[in-house]
Order: C-alpha cells, then structure tokens, then sequence
C-alpha cells in the first residue's frame, strides 16, 4: 500500500478533485476529520474551500449538509470499501459526487466529481422517459376512446339503420323497406318462377276514432294492428307501415292467387277478433304486374274498391280498377280547369204541389260539358270533388249563381217559390260558411224565405252537435233545409228530431218501386208521409216518372213532386221562358229535346 507521500506524487496531477485526511476519533467514533492534503484540481474548483491542516467540520458545511460525512468515514474504515455519495451543493450551483476509500495508515481519500452534465443528461433521459410514459398512457387513452368512439358511431349506425328502415310508431318495417323487400321478392320469383303477393291495408273507421276519442286512441289502434300483424311474422309474412293507418303484408313463394286471398282472410279474422276493422287490397307478382309500384298501386286500387263497397272487407284488383282509376284522376284534373274556365252550369228543376199542380219552386243542379268527354254525369264528378275538397270552391259558385238567378227571377218575373241548392257535408265544415252565405244573402237582397239548403244524412257523420248548431243558425235565419236521399244511407228517424229540418225529400228508390204488387214500397212511403205530415214538415217525392207513381202520392197525401213526369232539369233560358208563362219551354220525359247527361 503506497505512503501518504508516494500517494501524492501519484495524485498531484490527477484532474479529478481530492483530498486526503486522518479521521479524529473519540473512542471509537470518528469526530472530525484533518486534512493532510488537498491536489491541485481541488484547489482549482473549490478554491481555499480546503487548505492542508485544516480540520473537516471547517469546510464540510460548504459542500452539503446533507451528507453524513462522519458515518460515511466510519463505514469506509470499518468495511474498508469504497462508498459514493451524490448530492446538490447550493454553494456551488452543481450536483457532485463525493467517493471516499481507505489508504495506508488509516488515511481517507475522498474525490469528488462534478456531475451537472451527467445529472442534466440523467433528468433529460428522465423526463424523455416520463414524456414517452405519459404519451404512452395518452395513446392507450387515446386507442380505448377511439374504440369507444367507434363503437358509438357502430351503435349510431345501427340505429340510423333501424330508423330508416322502420317505423318510429309502431316499429314496423317501413316504406323503404317495403321497396326493397319487394325488389328482392321480384328478383326471386323471376328467378325460381314463383310468385308472391302484396296486402294493402286500411284501418276502417280511423278518422271516427280520431274525432271522438282523440288521436292517441288512434296512435293506440294503430300501434294494436301493427301488433298482430307481427304474430304472423314467424309465418314468413312480412309486415309494413305503409303510412297513416295503412299497412303492407308482403307473401312471397305463393303457389297460387288464392293462396293470398287465404292469407288475408286468416289476417282479417285475426284482425276482426280484437276489434279491429279493415278495407284490403291484394295484387300478385307477375299476375297483375311485373312492376312493383304497379303492384303497390293495382293494390291501392284494389283497397279503395274494398272500402268503398262495404268495409272490413278483402278484393284482388281487376283490370277495370285502372281504367276507372285513370278516368277519376282525369276527371279530377279537369275540374279545377273547368271552374277557370266557366264550364260548369246551372240547370233548374221544377218541383209542383201535387194536389194543385202549382210551382212550389225550383232545385238547382250543377251540370258541367266538357269540350272533349261532353256532358258529365254529376254521380261522376261530384264525390271526386268532395273527396278533393273541390268541392268547396265549386259548392261556392253554386250557391252564388243560383242566388243571383233567384234574384232575378224576383225582380223579372215576381217569383215568389223557392230556390233550393245542395250543400256538401264539406262546405259546412268550413268555418266561414255562415259568414259567407250571410255576404252573398245581402249582396243579392235575398228574402231568405226564397232560399233552401238541401243536406245529405251524410252530415251527421261526424261532429253532430256542430253540424246541428250551425244548422239551427241557418235556420234561424228564415232559411228552409231540406233533408234529400231520405231511406237511404246512414237513415235514422232519429235525424228528423234533431235537425232543424222543414223538407224530407223521399228518395226516388222508393218512387220507382212504390206501383210494385207486393206495395211494400208504398205502405213504407206512405207511412213516411203520414209521420212527417204530423211532424209539420213537407215531403218531396223524388224520381217521379209515371202517372201511376203520381195516384199513389195523391192517394197517400205527398205534398210535392219532383221528376221527369212533371219537368226534367232545365237551362236558365228554358226556366226564364217558363216563368214568363211559356209552359210549352217545360221539358217531361215525353216532350224532352234537349240532350244533356
């Protein structure tokens, strides 16, 4: 082991730091610590920090508190190891690192080293690690957000799905599916030479539902035929909200037409069973179509046909169905053409006292030729004008051209019968009726004792107790209303208690049959005269052609006459011409020259 002098000359010129002291004991533990020597680079980094003789509890203090010095020289004698420390001096600004062992004599040498560099390079490594651990994390955040993202946008997509594809109400496939589903089944059954078959259904009764008991009863039946429509699902049929209360059952791999007419039968029993009522159409792939929204539309048709005849009923679409379908839309695009164009006209029946043969008054009848299809039966045109709600601006130029004709005939020829004008169910529900009819009573100073309204049984369907009210204004007026097409309908004695009526009008059924042997018809009119009579209203016998169906009224005591025996519906210059006394301008079913439909 070298002497303290050979250990200088070993370290004088070494560049690490260092110096060598003696350990001071008190007994057996080190107290303090004399220098003996201190090199050249200690003496560069620290300046007189150390100086040779100097004892180290005089300069310790200037490098770390921290650091226990005392223990670490004990440790190092005892173990004679080498032991390092690593601390921060403050004085100094920088991180050291102090590394004592033993040498000759029990001597200390402790070098000490500055490691700022190798602590920053240390800190910066750190931080890199802490960066790249945060980044890390970041990025496993990052993957598990991602994959929650995306499982929210599949979830989102499958309800966007879902909802394109289904109805919000009942969660039924909806229209969109239906095209597609029906496209599919085309290719299909092209394919295997098969067939199949589409249902179009309508609730019966929706909009009595909706008025009486509100729409949600109505959400409810809806939702309640859209429940059993799914029992049959596991049957293979698939089921559709078409819209509204309209629903679609799809059939496919049908062997036959009837084979979707058992289909629908089960279906409107099972319907039928809890309540519920429906009109439906059926059409077959490729029977009556190759087309798909032929199909739709032959079924639609077919529907209509359904629910017009009689309700909760099932029809397969025919050909005629088209050709009556494209002349109804026809016929509905040329009316509003023919209101511009002042096609439409007013011809008048007369209707006499039947004891005296006197004018009791006139019924105005609209009446319309068209260039192309010449004259068209009003049974033709009218309920496609009240299905429109044409019918309301057609109704208005009604009620304004026969009152202007009442007034002149007042003025011209001192009338002093009645003008009676048909009212559609639709115009009364217009609100502004009352006020409008009140307008046109003034512009043509109309003595209301002149005017009648004519009402179907039809306006009892729905709101009764509006529609009575608005009446009995009507009536309050002076204005007579004539209850028309009596026995048939919706009839119900119980009408001619509740409306304010002054007229019945017995429907030309009855009239036509009333001379038959068996006189049922007659008794059933005659029994109608007598209870209206008592009732102190007038009765109009309609449709009256034969003498012998004029004995019969007289004999049973009918006020009034209106028919073809007596005056068929005339044109305004034919009733001018009568009312100037010109009775040969009156045309009956034995003199008529003029042709009109």
């Amino acid at each position: 082991m070298l002497t303290l002098s050979e250990f200088k000359d070993s370290i004088d010129k070494f560049f690490m730091p260092l110096v060598i002291g003696r350990p001071v004991f008190d007994g057996k533990n080190v107290v303090d610590f004399e220098i003996l020597y201190v090199n050249e680079a200690f003496t560069k980094k620290f300046n007189d920090l150390a100086k040779e003789g100097m004892f180290f509890t005089g300069f310790k203090d200037g490098l770390s508190f921290e650091m226990p010095w005392a223990k670490t020289v004990e440790n190092v004698l005892e173990q004679n190891s080498t032991i390092s420390h690593t601390f921060y001096s403050k004085k100094y600004s920088c991180w050291l690192s102090v590394t004592m062992n033993s040498i000759t004599g029990n001597l200390i040498a402790f070098s000490i080293l500055d490691i700022s560099m190798e602590k920053e390079r240390e800190e910066t490594l750190k931080q890199q690690n802490q960066r790249l651990a945060n980044l890390t994390e970041e990025l496993s955040k990052s993957q598990e957000s991602l994959k929650n993202e995306l499982d929210k946008i599949a979830s989102l997509n499958e309800e966007l799905k879902f909802i394109a594809y289904h109805d919000t109400l009942t969660k039924l496939n909806n229209k969109q599916q239906l095209f597609e589903d029906m496209e599919t089944a085309k290719m299909e059954a092209a394919k295997n030479d098969t067939k199949f078959g589409i249902i179009m259904m309508d609730l019966d009764n929706m909009k009595f539902i909706n008025d009486s008991r509100g729409h949600a009863a109505g959400d409810q039946l809806i939702c309640n035929a859209a429940e059993i429509l799914k029992r049959f699902e596991p049957n293979g049929l698939k089921s559709y909200r078409f819209g509204g209360d309209e629903f679609v059952v799809l059939a496919e791999k049908l062997s036959s037409r009837d084979t979707l007419l058992n289909i629908g039968d089960v279906i409107l029993e099972t319907f039928n069973a809890d309540g519920i009522e429906f009109s439906g159409g059926l059409a077959v792939y490729p029977d009556d179509s190759l087309e798909c929204g032929e199909l739709l539309k032959f079924s639609d048709m077919a529907m209509f046909e359904a629910k017009k005849n009689a309700r909760n009923n099932l029809c397969f679409f025919q050909n005629p169905m088209q050709e009556k379908f494209l002349d109804r839309l026809n016929i509905q695009g040329r009316i509003s053409d023919a209101l511009v164009n002042n096609e439409f006209q007013l011809y008048y029946q007369p209707q006499f006292d039947v004891a005296t043969n006197k004018l009791r008054g006139f019924e105005a009848l609209l009446r319309w030729h068209d260039e192309m299809l010449g004259w068209i039966n009003p049974e033709r045109f009218i309920s496609i004008a009240e299905e429109t709600k044409l019918v309301i601006p057609l109704g208005d130029w009604v009620m304004d051209t026969a009152l202007k004709t009442l007034s002149d005939w007042v003025k011209n020829y001192g009338f002093d019968g009645i003008m009676s004008v048909n009212v559609s169910p639709i115009q009364l529900k217009k609100p502004d009726f009352l006020f409008n009819l009140e307008e046109k009573i003034k512009k043509y100073n109309i003595n209301t004792k002149h005017l009648e309204i004519e009402i179907t049984e039809g306006v009892m369907i729905d709101n009764k107790e509006e529609v009575i009210k608005l009446l009995n204004q009507i009536r309050a007026m002076g204005i007579g209303i004539s209850l028309d097409d009596f026995g048939t309908g919706y009839s119900s004695l119980n009408y001619l208690q509740v409306l304010p009526i002054t007229t019945l009008k017995i429907d030309k059924s009855f009239i036509a049959n009333i001379t038959s042997k068996d006189g049922v018809e007659a008794n059933i009119t005659d029994s109608i005269v007598s209870m209206v009579t008592k009732m102190g209203l007038d009765t109009i016998a309609e449709g009256v052609e034969y003498p012998e169906q004029l004995k019969i009224l007289k004999n049973i005591n009918c006020k009034t006459i209106q028919g073809f025996l007596t005056a068929k519906p005339m044109s305004l210059d034919r009733c001018n011409a009568m009312l100037s006394g010109d009775t040969s301008a009156i045309l009956t079913i034995n003199n008529d020259t003029e042709p009109q439909e």
